[in-house]
């Protein structure tokens, strides 16, 4: 048994110095990175500016390195506002910033080339969305028949939609066929007690590695419900800095609340329905456990208030949009406080 033991340590310690020795390579140029031949571009041009997000690799792995780059073009006399995410707990959507670089150069003619290079996580595998860029262009010309205004004007890029593959198992088969592909018949009078070690051995490594790479998939999963809540919360508070939507902005001022509570259901109770309809969105909600009764008709109707201003026409007063938004802010802390009082209870 201590035989045994003395084996498992030695071989698990022997797997963690390999993982830290890793760790000291340095971190690549996010900048000089170029994007596949299958990278996602959407382009997005208001007059003179051209704005053009490129997302890589199209079809990418849960745990494959998203890189997402903002390249704007502006000629002489127009100034662009770019803003930007530094890398650590900001957030481009449901997407973790883990890296961020950015340059700007100088075109011959006085034009002006920015980009911006992210590193994005993701926080599941599945169908989800890159949210869209919002900058703000300052027009400067004064030459005569320019026809430009020195008002800020805003451009808003595309979204991006992106399908995130689940981790393979396939590479843990992989391994272990390789394994054992490599044990050769006894033809050089190896004693058999060597290869029952080896394999033993190799099967202890392994099983170690397994369960590591478990406990980080359940701790990152109980992360994000945690986040939930924090993200909700502080979403809802910048939109409610902004105040109410005039009568012709409504409908994106809708869409983006009704986008917060969505994302926050997804994430606190699991559920995973990015591309369905509001209907299919309730019908898999009201199902989830843990929701009470009350709670679920709170998310019908502020949801069914939602879809009256994007797709009836709706145009709600400023009164009646900042109740809704209190309406989703007091079912995020509703839903908050009964998992605290069942932890209690637990």
């Amino acid at each position: 048994m201590r035989r045994a033991s003395f084996a498992f340590a030695l071989a698990f310690g022997l797997t963690l110095a390999a993982c830290g020795g890793g760790s000291e390579d340095a971190a690549p140029d996010v900048a000089a990175i170029a994007p596949t031949k299958d990278a996602l571009v959407k382009s997005t041009e208001n007059g003179p500016v051209k704005a053009t997000v490129t997302v890589w690799p199209a079809k990418p792995a849960l745990g494959d390195a998203i890189y997402l780059r903002l390249t704007v073009e502006s000629p002489a006399g127009i100034s662009v506002d770019a803003p930007f995410q530094e890398a650590g707990d900001q957030r481009m959507g449901r997407f973790r910033v883990v890296g961020f670089t950015r340059t700007a150069a100088r075109k011959p003619d006085g034009g002006q080339t920015q980009e911006q290079t992210y590193t994005l996580e993701p926080p599941a595998s599945g169908k989800l969305r890159v949210p869209p860029l919002r900058l703000e262009m300052v027009d400067a010309r004064t030459a005569a028949g320019s026809g430009a205004g020195s008002g800020a004007q805003e451009i808003l890029t595309e979204e991006v939609p992106l399908e995130v593959a689940p981790v393979a198992d396939a590479a843990v088969a992989a391994e272990l066929k390789g394994a054992r592909g490599e044990l050769e018949p006894d033809v050089g009078g190896v004693p058999w007690i060597y290869i029952v070690g080896g394999v033993s051995l190799l099967a202890i490594i392994l099983a170690g590695g397994l369960l590591l790479f478990r406990a980080a998939i359940a701790r990152r999963r109980i992360a994000l419900q945690r986040n939930a809540y924090d993200d909700a919360v502080t979403r809802l508070r910048q939109l409610e800095s902004r105040g109410a939507p005039p009568a012709d902005e409504a409908d994106g001022w809708f869409v983006e609340l009704s986008a917060i509570v969505r994302a926050y259901v997804e994430q606190r109770y699991r559920i995973r329905a990015p591309e369905l309809t509001t209907e299919e969105f309730l019908q898999v909600a009201v199902a989830a456990a843990g929701m009470a009764d009350a709670q679920r008709a709170l998310l019908v109707e502020f949801l069914e208030r939602c879809d009256r201003v994007k797709f009836a026409g709706y145009r709600p007063d400023a009164d009646e949009s900042i109740a809704t938004l209190k309406a989703a802010r007091g079912f995020v802390e509703d839903t908050r406080l009964a998992e605290t009082a069942a932890r209690e209870a637990a």
